[in-house]
């Protein structure tokens, strides 16, 4: 099965509405922001084949919600029109931050963390009310409008509502794990070997839910953990977190008292219901006083780092007492003081190669410009000038499969750029594969070397000695965050931050191939950690000066599909593939099918 998210460009028309951007994704769609009449709005995409019912399951729930801390239902609708493959769910659009990103960004005071709970807690009365069940309260899904602004819940994608079929087979509902009641792990331990046990959720596990976020607010940490998954479900049954206002001493204790009800271990020492929790943050509200202004955590800075005085073993670091974490802005690092005569920090260059490398790329120069030279004089004579020096095509030789770090000609060339346009276009990779065939012999390209010093050093003496015009500079694109829940996603299959792995466009002898900016696969070469070989990788392609890939979706040869963040690299670990000659259009560009994928914590 082709995996979910509708991957989609800015300047998209769907439905009469025009893409602007992605705001998230996850494993059953994508979320944009469009505009329609000049208004924005949130577009979520569901693909078709893997989302189901669950599409009339969310519509049936946001029909039944009209609060003002829900976020809105505005229209939905199949796409495309002839053949639809996603259905299209148009909410309101909430202009505002994650509630995690909020708090570490804001570093908020207890009344500020209140008053966005109490939002909270309103929502989920009028949910509950509605008998809807959200059963995925987290901090990803509370979206903070401004920094003392309005909190709205969002995402009902996993909801449930009375009267509702069963979408899963599973002994647990979708969700996620690190927010699940005592009782749902209770029930999964006591039936897990019972055929055709189901655990119904109720409130109390919304109210669970919403004291694990509470607790994060008031301590920067989260109250259970363990080295693995029996571990932390042992922690959730058995253990009793220490009270928010003993892990941090600016959290108020009636308000800690609000958060350790929530977290009772069975629904009937739990608060309640969602009002009740409405009438406690009330109430402890009125009697707050100046204390509460204070923010929670400390700030970041000199004076809030520990030294190495204060923890100068191993044990005293172990058994320090528990302290405020340090949210807010971070200050920019101090860039020492440039000596007299010095080239400025700013404007040094980088050194990315060897010197060995440079030499190479210095000695071509030279001897291209002495033989342009040559050739000027030897122009003179016959009085003709050429108005431009022709390049050869590269030949299509075949490539190494792990070639050394980048060479100062292959970094040279990918300073040439196409003029910048202001809309991506989409367009289509397609691959089509019948069978699995293992890759050929592949040896070390010497010709594409060849190729590309002699593309760098012609350019060069175009531009220098000739006359030619120079090329304007198409920037990268823009940075992107990765879709929720992949970096989780490849740790849990042993793919850290920073992992690199061989991938192709196609199957067959390393070749150039044409490519188009928009949706892309490519295909995992060999086994890489938990991830089996002939993992299709999607995203998209961005063609600048070189050709950029985000990949955002695996789906592995059994059907499984799951976030994941990598970065398409060249063979020569640069970011982005360098483009072949042949091709200057700005929405395509010919590419060896030869690449690498790098797991990222966001798209730079």
């Amino acid at each position: 099965m082709r995996p979910p998210p509708a991957i989609l460009v800015p300047g998209s028309e769907v439905l009469g509405y025009t893409v602007e951007r992605q705001l998230g994704q996850g494993g059953f769609g994508t979320v944009y922001l469009a505009r329609n009449a000049g208004q924005p709005f949130a577009l979520k995409l569901l693909h078709l084949p893997r989302a189901g019912e669950r599409v009339e399951r969310e519509v049936s729930i946001l029909l039944k919600l009209h609060h003002p801390h829900v976020v809105g239902l505005q229209g939905y609708g199949l796409w495309p029109s002839g053949e639809p493959r996603f259905a299209v769910i148009v909410m309101e659009y909430v202009d505002g931050r994650r509630l995690d990103v909020w708090a570490d960004e804001e570093n908020p005071s207890a009344r500020q963390v209140t008053r966005v709970l109490l939002d909270v807690a309103r929502a989920l009365a009028a949910t509950h009310a509605a008998g809807v069940l959200h059963r995925d309260v987290k901090e990803a899904n509370i979206m903070v409008r401004a920094a003392d602004g309005p909190a709205k819940l969002v995402d009902f994608g996993i909801g449930d509502y009375t009267g509702a079929r069963d979408l899963t087979a599973d002994i647990l509902p979708p969700g996620t794990p690190e927010y699940r009641a005592p009782e749902a792990w209770r029930y999964f331990r006591q039936h897990a070997r019972v055929l055709g046990a189901r655990y119904e959720a109720g409130a109390a596990d919304d109210l669970w839910a919403l004291g694990v976020v509470c607790y994060w607010l008031l301590t920067g940490r989260r109250p259970f953990d363990g080295e693995d998954d029996p571990s932390f479900i042992e922690a959730v049954l058995t253990q009793t977190p220490a009270p928010p206002h003993e892990v941090n001493e600016r959290v108020p204790h009636a308000l800690s008292d609000v958060c350790l009800r929530l977290l009772e271990k069975t629904p009937e020492a739990r608060t309640p219901s969602a009002l009740a929790v409405v009438a406690a943050l009330e109430e402890v509200l009125r009697g707050a006083d100046a204390t509460w202004d204070v923010p929670l955590c400390d700030a970041f800075g000199e004076d809030t780092a520990t030294t190495e005085s204060e923890l100068d073993s191993f044990e005293k670091w172990r058994n320090r007492p528990r302290h405020r974490p340090r949210r807010g802005v971070r200050a920019p690092p101090e860039v020492p003081p440039t000596p007299a005569g010095a080239t400025p920090p700013e404007t040094r260059a980088k050194p990315r190669h060897s010197l060995r490398a440079w030499a190479v790329v210095v000695t071509a120069l030279v001897l291209i410009t002495s033989g342009a030279l040559l050739l000027r004089r030897a122009v003179g004579l016959s009085g003709t000038v050429p108005l431009r020096q022709e390049v050869a095509s590269t030949d299509k030789s075949t490539q190494s499969d792990r070639a050394a770090a980048p060479s100062g000609p292959e970094a040279t060339a990918a300073a040439v750029a196409l003029p910048a346009t202001l809309q991506e276009v989409a367009a289509t990779v397609t691959t089509q594969m019948t069978e699995t065939p293992s890759l050929p012999p592949i040896s070390k390209p010497a010709k594409r070397v060849r190729s590309a010093m002699t593309r760098a050093a012609g350019l060069a003496t175009c531009t220098a000695l000739l006359g030619c015009p120079g090329p304007q500079v198409r920037p990268p694109p823009p940075s992107e965050p990765c879709p929720v829940g992949a970096e989780k996603a490849m740790k849990a299959r042993g793919i850290r931050t920073g992992d690199r792995h061989e991938a192709v466009f196609v199957f067959s002898r390393p070749q150039i191939i044409r490519v188009h900016e928009g949706p892309a696969q490519v295909i995992l070469v060999g086994p890489w950690e938990d991830l089996p070989s002939n993992t299709e990788l999607s995203g998209r392609l961005i063609v600048r000066d070189r050709v950029y890939g985000r990949l955002t979706w695996a789906t592995t040869p059994k059907g499984d599909s799951f976030p994941v963040c990598l970065d398409l690299l060249s063979e020569e670990g640069d970011r982005g593939m360098t483009r072949e000659p042949g091709d200057d259009a700005p929405t395509s560009a010919l590419i060896y099918t030869t690449a690498r994928v790098k797991a990222v914590r966001e798209f730079e």
